[in-house]
């Protein structure tokens, strides 16, 4: 756990260290693919990788979890990503979103595993956590999230506890493929909801061995 006394400081580091892996690909492998998780807390991070100097044309992103809404929604992830990351130096990336079809479960599951195969192996995956100990959309006390923690899928549906509940997910599987796992933690509740991730089984707890580094402050 790598602590920082801001969370602009945290946000530098971690930009820091995203610039160096998407370098490094790019160079090594001609692209690099990325996964971002939604939410509040990181749309700073966003903001400022939006604004680095980076051959973007060679960069594929995606997301690692989805609310199952309409790409306009409010609360959909992908609507954040457009708004607040691929601007600026970033607007040449390439996007794949996790929504084709918000009206039909069943084609949208089948698309997007498909379209998600591209994302095995990535660059870098930037992770989160909730105060109950979930991350993408793994939740706990849900028969769909405990399903999707041993899936051969990709993606899976899963169902939140606060609306929309209806959400679509990266699974472990997939998740896990990532040459690098960066975790983004803010607050001293989420700290000590990872201390005892292992010891009450949360979805968090599935990743922690394989976390290249976590990125802290209060």
């Amino acid at each position: 756990m790598r602590l920082h006394a801001s969370k602009e400081e945290l946000e530098d580091a971690l930009l820091h260290d995203i610039k160096l892996v998407i370098s490094e690909d790019i160079l090594k492998l001609g692209k690099a693919k990325i996964l971002l998780s939604g939410g509040s807390t990181p749309s700073g991070l966003y903001r400022k990788l939006s604004s680095t100097q980076l051959d973007w044309s060679k960069v594929i992103v995606g997301l690692v979890d989805e609310r199952f809404v309409e790409n306009s929604s409010d609360f959909s992830n992908e609507k954040l990503i457009k708004t607040c990351f691929l601007i600026n130096e970033a607007k040449n990336a390439t996007f794949i979103p996790m929504i084709f079809s918000a009206d039909n479960e069943v084609l949208n599951l089948l698309r997007t595993n498909e379209s998600y195969t591209i994302f095995n192996d990535a660059s870098v995956i930037i992770l989160g956590m909730g105060e109950d100990g979930h991350t993408a959309s793994l939740f706990p006390n849900d028969s769909d999230s405990n399903k999707a923690m041993y899936s051969e899928q990709n993606i899976f549906f899963t169902n939140s506890p606060t609306n929309p509940t209806r959400r679509i997910t990266c699974t472990p599987k997939l998740l896990l493929s990532s040459k690098n796992i960066f975790l983004m933690l803010t607050g001293e509740n989420k700290k000590e909801v990872l201390f005892s991730a292992a010891k009450n089984k949360l979805p968090i707890s599935h990743f922690i061995e394989s976390i290249t580094a976590i990125y802290y402050s209060k």
